[in-house]
């Protein structure tokens, strides 16, 4: 049974790096890396038992300990695009915005529905925190 562990966990570290390879979802990837100190393990003879119990425990390293950073360093480098580009950009209010009634703002040469918790005056620069619909979720710069 040893002798086909070998195999088992080099099997396993191929099987997940090409799910990896196919997915990118940052999660089999560890799978993979776990399977090679039980692969080093059974090349050396190692109980089956001790070989699954260090698999089972880098693997919970490895997915508790990178994968939160590998998941914000991947996402740090998304690129917004349209609508999500305007979010964090600032403007000028071009007709008041009031609690009850959305105004319009302009950011560039783009003039857009707002709407704000506060009382925007016209002429007021404003920074955009969300985008809803059609709408943009303002606050005033000196907030």
């Amino acid at each position: 049974m040893l002798e086909y562990m070998v195999w088992f966990w080099l099997g396993l570290f191929v099987f997940a790096l090409v799910i990896e390879l196919f997915t990118a979802d940052m999660i089999s990837i560890w799978f993979s890396l776990a399977a090679v100190p039980s692969f080093v393990l059974a090349l050396v003879g190692a109980n089956v038992i001790a070989q699954a119990i260090v698999f089972v425990i880098v693997t919970s390293i490895l997915l508790l300990l990178t994968r939160p950073a590998m998941k914000k360093y991947m996402k740090t480098n998304e690129i917004k695009t349209n609508v999500d580009a305007i979010i964090g950009k600032t403007g000028v209010v071009v007709k008041t915005v009031t609690l009850d009634l959305p105004g319009r703002v302009k950011i560039g040469s783009m003039d857009w529905s707002a709407v704000s918790k506060e009382t925007l005056e016209i002429g007021k620069h404003v920074k955009v925190l969300d985008v809803e619909g059609n709408k943009l979720i303002v606050e005033s710069m000196e907030s």
